[in-house]
């Protein structure tokens, strides 16, 4: 089922355990690899006894040369291997054995380090669970911090938005309505600051309507309405299922005094949208724009902000968390940090469990139609950051050392 969903090269599309899935204990010939910054495999991660040191790099195991070896074992089964994030999210996975029957486990690999090459014999074993999650996240670990803000010592407004989930009962929208309303009061001092930071590290994506509402506090209604449109249309398939699915947005919104009035009217408008076209059976269903409303005098235009912002991304940077990048890019802010995921025209999934009760499909239901980014197309830093992106301390010296060249005026 992984292969088939990774078949189509398209993030939004997937198959995943539920937790009526049998544990699986894996195995391990006492080493996992990372993805290093020369798009190497090497082993990052190691037990006492492994008979290769941490940077080791790979050359090949029985035979196959690592970049095929890697596209084969994983990648066949993750999707999207063209992507240099889905390779080095992934690299930890290469000498993780879960039982898969359908690639063979190694037997021994050649890896370079010291100026040489050595062969060297996998002796496999098992790997506890509890040891598996220490490695994994030793290796490729993403850095999650809480959703907040903070003044760094030289001024710099720095923003965790570290996720942009919707559910009006979950921790994103717990934190992110707050914030959104401190910056909007502090709006004066924000755009005072010599620099503003949007830290998207650890975003898997959400609402872009989260996005949206970021960039009408800093750079002002008039100008994201100006920056906006980044697709001609968009097409919803017409089924009971995304019916269903829009309705429990529509709902869930309804109920939370705090959800942004973009947000429930983006959600009745799509429902009714839905529920006219399954009435003429029709399959799919356009989603056209409301007319959009005069914006008050005193909305036309806020203070400029004082210095450069900056987005930092990382390789797992996908869905709304894209959509962020594409809006605030538009606006001028400066990407920095790492080569962001992708993903397709489709967006928008629902999930559905299949009949074993094991498994549960992801599936899209809307697709854009002439969006400006292709499909499956990353966005790449201005400013690639060659460290451990989970060090925040260093991060922050590092981008308040960047110079404010690569920000597009809106």
């Amino acid at each position: 089922m992984d292969a088939y969903a990774a078949s189509f090269d398209d993030g939004h599309l997937a198959t995943a355990p539920t937790d009526a899935f049998p544990a699986i204990e894996g195995r391990w010939p006492g080493f996992l690899t990372g993805y290093g910054a020369d798009r190497r495999y090497r082993v990052a991660t190691r037990a006492d006894d492994a008979a290769v040191p941490i940077g080791a790099a790979l050359v090949s195991c029985d035979g196959v040369a690592a970049g095929r070896l890697a596209e084969e074992r994983v990648g066949t089964f993750a999707g999207r291997w063209m992507l240099a994030s889905r390779r080095a999210l992934l690299a930890r996975n290469l000498f993780l054995d879960r039982g898969n029957p359908f690639v063979a486990r190694p037997r021994a690999c050649r890896f370079a380090w010291n100026g040489a090459t050595h062969e060297v014999a996998l002796s496999w074993r098992a790997l506890p669970a509890d040891e598996a999650a220490t490695r994994i996240a030793a290796v490729g670990g993403r850095a999650r911090e809480a959703i907040g803000q903070r003044t760094l010592a030289d001024g710099t407004r720095w923003l965790s938005l570290s996720g942009f989930n919707s559910d009006p009962s979950g921790p994103d929208f717990k934190a992110l309505v707050p914030l959104i309303a401190a910056l909007k009061a502090d709006r004066t001092a924000l755009a005072r600051a010599p620099r503003i930071v949007l830290d998207l590290r650890g975003n898997n994506g959400g609402s872009s309507d989260w996005s949206r509402q970021i960039a009408a506090v800093l750079w002002g209604e008039a100008a994201v309405r100006g920056a906006e449109g980044h697709s001609e249309a968009v097409e919803w398939r017409v089924s009971p299922a995304t019916i269903r699915a829009i309705g429990e947005y529509r709902d869930q919104f309804a109920a939370a005094p705090n959800a942004s009035p973009d947000a429930k009217q983006w959600a009745q408008r799509t429902y009714d949208g839905l529920t006219g076209a399954a009435a003429k059976h029709q399959p799919l269903w356009r989603e056209t724009d409301e007319p959009e409303a005069t914006i008050p005098a005193k909305e036309q235009t806020v203070a400029p902000l004082a210095g450069p912002v900056f987005i930092v991304t990382d390789w797992g940077c996908g869905s709304a968390c894209l959509d962020a990048v594409d809006l605030w890019r538009a606006l001028g802010a400066i990407q920095v940090g790492q080569e962001t995921s992708a993903d397709t025209l489709y967006m928008d999934v629902r999930d559905t469990v299949l009949p074993s009760g094991m498994t549960r499909a992801v599936v899209p239901m809307k697709v854009y139609r002439g969006r400006k980014r292709g499909a499956n197309q990353p966005w790449m830093p201005v400013h690639a950051y060659g460290g451990d992106l989970r060090d925040t301390a260093a991060l922050q010296r590092w981008v308040s050392s960047l110079p404010d060249r690569g920000a597009r005026k809106p």
